[in-house]
């Protein structure tokens, strides 16, 4: 273990990745303070903020499965420079625009559309980077170095963004994310990596861009475990929709909590997926999916069983809080190390060549899948109540379980097509 993180530490390219990553996760920390106040204190309407909400996610959605096949076919490096930089113009309009007096909600709607729209294209850039800043042997080492230390800055940049904009206004926070994001570029610029699109220098043709889309579609649907994988992943996004969306009405009308409880549930949250990705590289190798499929639904199925069946011990608030600690932190130690373990499994199954185009489609159901269920639930809501609904949450994760276990694809052992070979096919 310590001569794994010993050599992934040694690996300059890695270390200049982490930074970036840390940097970009710092700012973005700040920033997710600072705008929500601004949003609501420049309209003073809740709708803008839910429209911003979506415009945020309509990107990720409709533009990332576009973006992956253009993404395949040029300078990652490159394209993960700049669209660091267009988010740092972006945010830095914002800030000044703030300061100046002229920011108002429509120019906000803008400015976050086109921000997320370049993280349509540097999220599968990165992906389809990994492995040339990694080697294969270190992935999990990497993926659990990362989200340690990624949720170590984020807890920081939480706790004094009102520090921050204490000291150096709204807009002021602001700014610091756009110089984030200008850091985050030159690290990443300073990089020594090849150009990975010398292979494809002819210019943008329609013909080829619809080709490479519908290969990369196909290729999903072909691989067995990844579809599996695919739809593990899914059902996490989805099966904890109720959990997230209903935790007020969860700790007022189930635990007879207060906001105390729900800062609890947040905290408690955030550690566990700490814990949980620090001993993640010590567990790994000794794990599989279908384990990691029953492990991660038996948990989640007990939480919601759990929270609803000893309600009638919630009269005591220590109790309530006893349990609510307890069941959040075995929670989101099992979602982090499944949501691990799903990473490591997806990158060595797919073939480097559609990483970006797999890394696309996967973030957009990904999060398509949130909405869609919120949206199931609110129209559930209307005929039934919470403890129904966590109790319907539970059933489905044991069906779904034992669905997947039964078709047995997880139990297919499918390996990536080195490039050699396929060139030489």
């Amino acid at each position: 273990m310590k001569a794994e993180i010993r050599e992934l530490f040694q690996n300059r390219n890695y270390r200049k990745d982490l930074s970036a990553e840390l940097i970009n996760r710092f700012g973005d920390s700040v920033d997710a303070i600072a705008s929500s106040w601004i949003v609501y204190e420049i309209t003073g309407q809740a709708s803008w903020s839910a429209i911003i909400y979506a415009l945020n996610r309509i990107p990720t959605i409709f533009l990332t499965p576009l973006a992956g096949p253009w993404v395949e076919r040029h300078n990652k490096k490159l394209i993960m420079v700049i669209t660091d930089l267009i988010r740092a113009i972006c945010v830095g309009i914002i800030a000044t625009g703030l300061l100046m007096g002229f920011l108002n909600a429509p120019m906000i709607a803008v400015l976050s559309l086109l921000i997320s729209s370049a993280e349509s294209f540097r999220i599968p850039a990165g992906t389809a980077l990994f492995p040339q800043i990694v080697p294969e042997h270190l992935y999990g080492e990497a993926m659990s170095m990362t989200k340690a230390a990624s949720s170590t800055v984020e807890l920081v940049g939480t706790a004094i963004a009102a520090v921050i904009i204490a000291l150096i206004g709204s807009s002021g926070a602001i700014y610091v994310d756009m110089v984030t994001f200008i850091l985050s570029a030159l690290i990443i610029l300073s990089m020594n990596l090849k150009d990975d699109s010398s292979k494809n220098t002819e210019s943008f043709n329609i013909s080829t861009y619809m080709k490479d889309l519908k290969d990369g579609f196909m290729y999903c649907a072909t691989k067995k475990r990844l579809v599996s994988i695919t739809m593990i992943v899914l059902f996490l996004n989805g099966i904890l929709v109720p959990l997230d969306s209903l935790k007020a009405p969860m700790v007022n009308e189930l635990l007879h909590g207060d906001a105390l409880f729900l800062s609890a549930f947040g905290t408690t949250f955030v550690i566990s997926m700490l814990v949980g990705s620090l001993i993640f590289p010590m567990i790994y190798k000794r794990l599989n999916a279908k384990m990691v499929l029953v492990m991660v639904s038996v948990v989640i199925t007990v939480v919601y069983f759990i929270i609803v069946a000893a309600s009638p011990l919630y009269t005591n608030p220590y109790i309530a809080l006893g349990f609510l600690v307890l069941l959040t932190a075995a929670l989101g130690l099992c979602i982090t190390i499944a949501n691990m373990f799903l990473g490591v499994e997806s990158y060595r199954i797919i073939d480097k060549e559609y990483l970006a185009r797999t890394s696309s489609i996967g973030n957009a159901l990904g999060s398509a899948i949130m909405p869609i269920t919120a949206g199931l639930i609110s129209g559930l809501l209307q005929f039934s109540n919470v403890s129904q609904i966590f109790l319907g949450a539970g059933v489905v994760a044991i069906v779904f379980c034992t669905v997947l276990i039964a078709k047995g694809d997880l139990d297919e052992k499918e390996t990536t097509v080195k490039s050699e070979s396929m060139e030489a096919v």
